[in-house]
């Protein structure tokens, strides 16, 4: 069935989020019923309201396979690829408390994907989400960050079998060999990852079916091999490991041998294993019953992939001196060590089926991404044709390959980690924002016409805001403008006793301009026909954005800025291209030539009449 095409509801009023007794439209714009084109602010503004529900996609996916997409895509990335890294450099035995600390605040927006998944059955996840309540520019700025994260996540994953793969069919062997014989030019180029890229691509071009099954397959090979590991760590392991062992390169010791910013910093980046947050509520439209399998499957995977995540750290530092664990190939390389021939076995089967499967939901999702992108105009269209026989975007997979196998190409392993854990920070900051926008009423008692005393929107031009709009604005501002001053010094200030003492003053107005939120300004209707709420608005979402603000300004300043100039470039095409070939832009312009057109057939008709004079 084909998405429904877009129209524009042109009103006396501004439209901005229509109430959920008018929402019909596809479109609505933020701008008057005058005959012209909108501006360029205008356009940047321009919100989407309908709640999606028609696709060109399979939607074939029920709450069982959306689980099991979820697991798979936070899983390999999670365990295999980031937790030795973290182990060794970060946070040392104290690991599992920095996937405790990262889980508390994916676990708040886990809650904000479930409300906004509950509202909006459209393809693209946070794009979407974006779209609907801060305007066509923000959703720009989030799809992009989407799109760079996610082709930043797969190369990374490639780079993570590659190196096992290395390590247990070639004895080590191939990697040096091809160090040797590529030219330097050739930079980083892993001939394994590329070809797993291809592989990667061929069975999404297959269709979404394959990808559900093969991910069923892979993660009973991934939960055997898991509780394989765990055991043998745990039976195998030593106590002293957690605190008593010393690494002889530079005398760190302890449970936390980096410190406390070491755990902290280490809970950054195993951000990076929740980007599979998005891969489920990508695919709303390839879900069976959206409306109602979205959010749950969105907090049982995540539940299921946080306790595998702690006890699995757990496990490696419990087995292993921390400054021993080997990059990705830690887990491998523990047992080869202490001659354990058949867990090494089942657990390199796992960690190389896991990871695969990981890159390979990853590809799905961006492709998704962008299709959803280019399908509201803002990318080129061919990006979202879609094969009528298999159903998916074919051109957009290729694409989306090729850009991934030439991040493999020119980043190093520990960049792409960091990259992507500051994307996925940024888009649950985005997210929460979004939760907090939809979720209350801002809007006036307006009359529309002289008959009528709707609620309705106030306009942008209006010389005065209405009052919920206007407290929620002054609200909203005070609190994120503290929150990223508190983040801040918290993490790149002496922490003196005045600056303490500074830091709780600033937590006062963050918590009050919350607690002026939820008593000031009032929810919206539509909030009780919800299938999911998230709980403690606006508190829960606040905190969401406190706490991701904090562990982003902990991350490396490098990667960040390298993922800024990777969406800066999705930027350019915005400006380029997309601003003037959104369909909301062009739906306008077509209702705008249809009303002017109808004028001027009145007012050729009234001329008309004018010339005929009684005799």
């Amino acid at each position: 069935m084909l998405r429904s095409t877009p129209s524009v509801k042109v009103s006396q009023h501004v439209i901005g989020r229509a109430p959920a007794a008018r929402r019909g439209p596809k479109y609505h714009c933020k701008m008057g019923y005058d005959l012209r084109l909108p501006s360029l602010t205008e356009r940047m503004l321009q919100v989407r309201v309908d709640p999606g529900g028609t696709s060109q996609l399979n939607q074939c996916l029920n709450l069982f396979q959306l689980v099991i997409q979820g697991v798979a895509h936070m899983l390999g990335s999670g365990i295999f690829v980031v937790t030795p890294s973290i182990i060794r450099d970060m946070a040392g035995p104290a690991t599992f408390i920095s996937y405790i600390l990262s889980g508390i605040a994916a676990g708040f927006s886990v809650l904000c994907y479930s409300d906004l998944a509950s509202r909006y059955l459209c393809t693209g996840s946070a794009y979407v989400y974006s779209y609907f309540s801060i305007g066509e520019f923000g959703a720009a700025v989030v799809g992009f960050f989407l799109i760079g994260e996610m082709l930043i996540q797969a190369p990374a994953l490639t780079l993570g079998i590659s190196q096992n793969m290395d390590m247990f069919i070639f004895n080590s062997t191939f990697l040096r060999w091809q160090e040797d014989a590529f030219p330097e030019w050739f930079l980083n180029t892993d001939v394994i990852a590329l070809l797993i890229m291809v592989v990667y691509m061929v069975i999404n071009m297959v269709g979404i079916k394959s990808v559900s099954y093969i991910n069923m397959a892979v993660a009973v090979v991934s939960f055997i091999s898991l509780g394989t590991f765990c055991c043998v760590g745990l039976a195998k392991g030593d106590i002293d490991n957690m605190s008593k062992v010393v690494n002889p390169a530079d005398g760190r010791t302890g449970f936390a041998p980096f410190g406390i910013s070491g755990i902290i910093s280490g809970a950054g980046t195993a951000f990076f294993a929740f980007v599979g947050l998005e891969s489920v509520v990508t695919l709303a439209e390839e879900s069976i019953n959206p409306k109602r399998d979205l959010p749950r499957a969105t907090i049982l995977s995540f539940i299921v992939v946080m306790i595998l995540y702690v006890v699995t750290a757990f496990s490696i530092a419990y087995f292993i001196p921390w400054y021993e664990v080997a990059g990705t190939t830690g887990l491998i390389g523990s047992l080869k060590d202490k001659g354990l021939t058949i867990p090494q076995y089942i657990v390199t089967a796992g960690l190389i089926f896991t990871v695969f499967s990981c890159g390979l939901c990853t590809l799905t999702t961006v492709s998704r991404i962008v299709y959803s992108i280019a399908d509201d105009g803002l990318l080129f269209p061919f990006l979202a044709k879609v094969n009528p026989t298999t159903q998916v975007p074919i051109w957009n997979i290729l694409v989306c390959t090729i850009i991934g196998g030439f991040t493999s190409v020119i980043y190093d392993f520990e960049i792409l980690l960091h990259m992507v854990s500051g994307g996925t920070l940024m888009v649950f900051i985005i997210t929460a924002i979004a939760v907090l926008i939809l979720s209350y009423d801002l809007t006036e008692e307006v009359p529309s016409s002289p008959s009528s005393s709707e609620k309705t929107p106030l306009t942008s031009s209006s010389s005065s805001l209405g009052k919920s709009k206007f407290l929620f604005t002054v609200a909203m501002s005070l609190f994120l403008g503290t929150a990223i001053l508190l983040t801040a010094l918290v993490a790149y200030a002496n922490q003196s006793t005045r600056v303490i003492i500074f830091e709780v003053c600033l937590g006062l107005p963050i918590l009050g301009s919350l607690a002026f939120i939820k008593w000031k300004v009032p929810l919206n209707d539509d909030e009780e026909q919800l299938t999911f709420k998230s709980p403690g608005k606006p508190f829960v979402p606040g905190f969401c954005v406190v706490i991701n603000l904090f562990l982003l300004f902990h991350l490396e300043a490098r990667a960040l800025v390298q993922l800024l100039v990777y969406s800066a470039i999705g930027l350019f095409i915005y400006f380029g291209y997309g601003i003037f070939h959104s369909k909301i832009t062009l739906a306008k312009q077509k209702k705008m030539d249809g009303i002017e057109a109808s004028m001027e057939e009145l007012v050729a008709s009234s001329l008309d009449l004018d010339e005929i004079k009684p005799s």
